[in-house]
């Protein structure tokens, strides 16, 4: 009972402590107690590794102190990259600072192939009307984030490993070097980039329905066309044009990305989607419509005439 307590108070008395620090109980009970460290907020488990797919959406890594530590400056902190992946062809990554007080991502950090540094501050404590202490922003941490890229030719099965290190960190008050990692977690963040270039001969006419909450319709037959290469400069793999995405509630032509039989949507300010292949061959598109004021959901699912 008296070493729970201890526990317990530790976890209590230290400023700005989080006594969730750990992927699993296994974890909690065999690190190694460490006060002032950078860490990844979450880690990816012994032996296993985190997976994207190229030309995916960027992934943002939080890194952040557990603890405040003494530093006007702040604390910066060096990582790398180890695997097989090859910065600049097969991903690109930068660190975003959250420095000021509003804690907006005021400072943009470009990576090369050898890594990166970027600093954290300490949050900012006021005072409310009624003499409660609350965190006034969100520093304390800094966010990596890895874009895959795609290589039109490049191909391994299996996918590229990529491992994000935190190497190092110090005190930029006076040169402390700080800890990293929490004992021998949260230090390595393991990604595979798996491959996307699958054959895919999607182009034709396919009948289609659409599920609302309302239940499920026909709708007009939809059009699949690979994009131009003069209308792809960014050589987007498996790119098609889409003649309609929304059934019967608007003709809005879209653009659909294969990814080895699942599907992204590009950029859109109002329409986001993913998708998968269904027994059969069929399509399967969910599709999210927002512009701030209406939202709608619904499900296409297009089989090939």
């Amino acid at each position: 009972m008296k070493k729970l307590l201890t526990i317990g108070l530790l976890c209590m008395g230290v400023f700005f402590q989080s006594c969730e620090l750990y992927d699993t109980y296994k974890d909690e009970v065999t690190a190694e107690f460490i006060g002032e460290t950078v860490a990844f907020s979450v880690a990816t488990p012994s032996g296993e590794a985190d997976s994207v797919k190229e030309n995916s959406v960027p992934l943002s890594l939080e890194v952040r102190m557990p603890m405040a530590i003494n530093t006007t400056r702040g604390i910066e902190v060096t990582y790398s990259f180890g695997g097989a992946a090859t910065y600049g062809v097969d991903f690109t990554a930068k660190a975003i600072e959250r420095n000021n007080p509003n804690a907006e991502e005021v400072t943009e950090k470009f990576a090369t192939a050898s890594g990166g540094q970027f600093i954290i501050k300490n949050r900012t404590l006021s005072q409310d009307d009624d003499g409660e202490q609350n965190f006034t922003n969100t520093r304390n941490t800094a966010t990596i984030e890895i874009s895959p890229l795609v290589v039109q030719g490049v191909d391994k099965e299996g996918g590229k490993t990529l491992d994000i290190i935190l190497e190092s960190a110090r005190n930029l008050d006076d040169g402390e070097e700080i800890t990293v990692g929490q004992g021998g977690i949260r230090k390595v963040y393991n990604l595979v980039i798996e491959d996307i270039h699958c054959p895919t001969r999607l182009d034709g006419t396919y009948s289609a329905e659409m599920t609302t909450e309302e239940g499920t319709v026909a709708v007009d037959d939809v059009t699949l066309t690979t994009v131009d290469p003069l209308a792809n400069p960014d050589n987007i793999w498996g790119l098609y044009n889409i003649s309609n995405i929304a059934g019967n509630f608007q003709d809005i032509p879209f653009q659909i990305i294969d990814q080895c039989g699942e599907f992204l949507g590009p950029s859109d300010n109002y329409i986001s989607l993913q998708g998968e292949t269904l027994e059969g061959g069929k399509i399967s598109l969910e599709v999210l419509f927002s512009d701030g004021t209406t939202t709608k959901q619904w499900v296409l699912v297009l089989t090939k005439k």
